[in-house]
């Protein structure tokens, strides 16, 4: 029994004692019971999710990756990360088991809270990982869409365990095996970020400064430890998503690493006329070009919209195709003719990013106040950590900051930032332990 007690006061010490380590466990209880009674019960489907739950239960019905051929876009515009989880969900358990797929996302869900507080515990101790932890265990937003089959509760988790993965590969260790043996510990994070580019394909371009941030943190064996880092790093990405990428060259017939509809989201997230929300892009094609009526049903869908616009524009290129040259002419156009005018529609989309987070809830005072306070504490927190863990503090600021602007140059939604939100939690406990210390000097003094 001695060796038992050992190691819980060993793991009590190493969380804030004994009362630190229950709070953890009852924060962690909390955050599962929240999220297992959303999956359990169900939310009505957004769109987004509805076309995720179509892909799977065809994938379990063995007719492939598709949406069927009443879809209004093709399923390849969808990333396949979720689909293929709950599709292997669904033959594991013989059926469309759509319940059984949101209780295992829910427990994978649930991990999110744990990294945010292993994170939080790195940067300013167990209570900043309590403060985190919490956060996340209570944030409505992220609850809801467990209450769905969507991918953000999926990709916040992958994202806060890739960081928590790059954190332990960055501990001394294996000291007889130099910094060779130091590089292997850099695959885990790299297979993380290749699951997450899966789930949200915009994270496979923000894989690349990430990469470059470990290389500057080189470590005992100098730049070329730096290199061997982040390119074994990178191989891991590379090791998950490559056979993605052969499926879709073989099936498609052109290279394709993830998914279609990158022009889609490239020319609605530039179309300033919108004034940055992608919910008016459709209505204001519309406005400035009525004969494309003649060619849609009652109530298009923005997708078809714009595959119209783009067979009248570009007829003899592919849809998205198409809609990736036009955003890029269109943005090109603001850039250089109206400079002033896309910032300040770059200023509207920030805010859509950022504003408030997504889901009606959302917008209710008290859940605006508490993302605020999210927001303010976890820029507090980056600021706090940059004085003396500025390798964690870079790292954690060039996740949220190429995250942020790839909603500035492509579509911009707060669904972008619900991803970061246990990163963010994680700066915010960093940054309330900093506020608490400052009151501790000021009482004392």
């Amino acid at each position: 029994m001695r060796p038992y007690h050992a190691a819980v006061s060993e793991l009590a010490a190493r969380n804030g004692g004994r009362a630190g380590l229950a709070a953890l466990v009852a924060i962690l209880l909390l955050g599962l019971g929240l999220r297992t009674a959303e999956a359990w019960d169900g939310r009505p489907p957004v769109y987004d999710a509805a076309a995720y739950a179509r892909i799977a239960a065809e994938l379990e019905r063995g007719h492939g990756f598709t949406l069927g051929s009443d879809a209004t876009q093709p399923a390849s515009d969808y990333s396949p990360g979720l689909p293929l989880l709950v599709g292997g969900i669904y033959a594991v358990t013989g059926g469309v088991h759509e319940r059984a797929a949101r209780l295992v996302l829910a427990l994978i869900g649930t991990l999110a809270l744990l990294f945010a507080y292993l994170i939080g515990r790195r940067l300013s101790g167990p209570l900043a990982g309590l403060v985190g932890a919490a956060a996340v265990a209570v944030y409505p937003a992220l609850l809801e869409y467990q209450g769905m089959l969507m991918s953000e509760p999926l990709a916040a988790t992958l994202l806060s365990g890739a960081v928590l993965a790059m954190l332990w590969a960055d501990r001394p260790r294996d000291r007889a095996g130099g910094a060779r043996a130091q590089a292997r510990y850099w695959l885990a994070p790299g297979v993380l970020l290749g699951a997450l580019a899966l789930v949200r394909p915009e994270y496979l371009a923000i894989s690349f400064p990430v990469a470059v941030v470990v290389f500057a943190r080189r470590g005992r064996g100098g730049w070329r430890a730096g290199v061997v880092h982040a390119l074994v790093m990178l191989l891991g990405v590379a090791v998950v998503v490559a056979p993605w990428s052969v499926r879709n060259a073989v099936t498609m017939e052109r290279f394709v690493p993830i998914s279609t509809g990158g022009g889609q989201v490239l020319f609605a997230g530039s179309y300033m006329p919108s004034g940055g929300d992608p919910e008016d892009v459709g209505a204001e094609v519309l406005k400035r070009h009525p004969e494309l009526l003649r060619e849609l049903p009652g109530e298009p869908r923005l997708e078809q919209i714009l595959a119209a616009l783009a067979h009248q524009r570009y007829p003899r290129l592919e849809t998205d195709a198409a809609l990736a040259k036009m955003g890029r002419e269109r943005l090109w156009d603001d850039v250089s003719e109206r400079p002033v005018g896309y910032l300040g529609f770059l200023a509207d989309k920030l805010w859509l990013i950022w504003g408030h987070g997504p889901r009606r809830v959302m917008h209710a005072p008290g859940w605006a106040v508490f993302h605020w306070l999210l927001l303010g504490l976890g820029l507090l927190g980056l600021v706090a950590i940059g004085y003396r863990r500025r390798w964690e503090a870079a790292l954690l600021a060039t996740v949220l900051v190429a995250a942020t602007a790839i909603g500035l140059l492509l579509v911009a939604s707060p669904r972008r930032a619900l991803v970061t939100i246990p990163l963010l939690a994680a700066l915010a406990g960093a940054g309330s332990a900093w506020v608490g210390s400052c009151l501790a000097r000021r009482r004392s003094a």
